[in-house]
């Protein structure tokens, strides 16, 4: 008969252990899951409103700085000397707005063929009905723009361009009279942009309409003046976000968000991920030491009351198995001292050893 081998089985000792680490470490697993999910939600928002906070007031500026440009443009198209689309009476308001703005390199007016009726400096008129902004502008749209390459600085100008109403004929409404049209310097737009800062890494990105780059807080990143940035992670399907971006870019994870100007222009924050989400990262660093420390305390613990639990149990064990085999009556039990079920079963093995010995001696002496 072939012996069978005995199949593996716990003991008292791994079986007690096995549950102590259960019991401790369990609740603290979830408790740390449900925190650091709840870490995580809270630091996403808190990176998204920094991100958003600073969008803003980048996107506040620029507002103001068009929409100030706009209204001198619309005030001036309103005098009457704009109006009554003589030369001679608008050149010395159009000489007066680009000295008092100095940011403006050339304000003219031109006729509805986009004939040039007067400018502020002394160029000869040429024709500008192939621009886009004034093609807007003669399509009904009550504010022309286009972003444009200065021809002297070689760097993004911008072209507000508005209606001329010179009669009462030439109503809101109505075909106008003419365009009036300032072009400016972006400069104070791509200083503001260029100097914003997040962080270790964050910066900015202004696109016009046509997501062609006005300014980057990275210059040495844009290989050439207004490149197209219709491709930008940031901006693929989005007016606006209102959850922050992920992307990989360059090698590392970054995180972003757009806002619009009134222009119409896109504004991009963006920000390493790691930059970003630093105190984050620590926080789930030190949770995995602390969870490391507690599952080395924890097992410490939980074997040395399993030690303690199981070691008295084995030796009880021992004992009553040579008392079986009729034999280590005078082995000292251990435990009997104890007030639990331990030293309760060692005191009954004891008295179990006595009468067994005493037993034995009766057997002996009987003839």
């Amino acid at each position: 008969m072939v012996e069978e081998k005995p199949r593996f089985a716990l003991k008292i000792f791994h079986k007690i252990l096995l549950t102590m680490i259960a019991v401790a470490l369990i609740p603290l697993g979830g408790l740390l899951y449900i925190s650091g999910y709840q870490l995580d939600q809270n630091w996403r928002r808190n990176v998204h409103l920094n991100l958003a906070l600073t969008a803003e007031g980048l996107v506040g500026k620029v507002n103001g700085w068009t929409d100030m440009n706009l209204r001198v443009l619309r005030e001036a198209a309103l005098l009457p000397a704009i109006a009554s689309m003589d030369p001679a009476q608008q050149k010395p308001v159009l000489k007066a707005i680009q000295s008092t703005y100095e940011w403006s390199y050339l304000v003219f007016t031109t006729d509805r063929d986009g004939w040039n009726i007067s400018r502020s400096d002394d160029n000869p008129p040429q024709s500008y009905g192939d621009r886009n902004y004034f093609k807007q502008v003669m399509e009904g749209k009550p504010v022309g723009q286009e972003v444009v390459i200065g021809r002297t600085t070689q760097k993004p100008a911008l072209i507000l361009a508005g209606p001329i109403r010179a009669t009462a004929a030439t109503a809101t409404g109505s075909a106008p009279a003419g365009v009036m049209a300032m072009a400016m310097h972006l400069v104070d737009v791509s200083t503001v942009v260029a100097g914003a800062r997040i962080g270790q890494t964050g910066f900015a990105i202004l696109v016009d309409q046509n997501n062609k780059v006005i300014a980057h807080g990275k210059p040495e990143r844009v290989a050439q003046a207004l490149q197209d940035f219709s491709s930008h992670p940031a901006l693929q399907g989005r007016e606006t976000a209102q959850e922050p971006v992920f992307y990989e870019e360059e090698g590392r994870r970054v995180v972003a968000h757009t806002q619009k100007t009134s222009l119409g222009w896109t504004l991009i924050i963006q920000q390493n991920y790691d930059d970003a989400f630093a105190p984050l990262l620590e926080a789930r660093r030190n949770a995995w030491i602390l969870i490391a420390l507690s599952l080395a305390l924890v097992l410490g613990v939980a074997y040395l009351l399993s030690r303690q639990l199981a070691s008295p149990i084995s030796e009880l064990t021992t004992v009553a198995e040579n008392i079986s085999l009729g034999g280590g009556f005078d082995r000292k039990i251990v435990g009997t001292e104890r007030r639990d079920e331990i030293g309760a079963l060692a005191r009954a093995i004891e008295r179990m050893t006595v009468s067994i010995k005493m037993a034995f001696e009766r057997l002996r002496k009987t003839p």
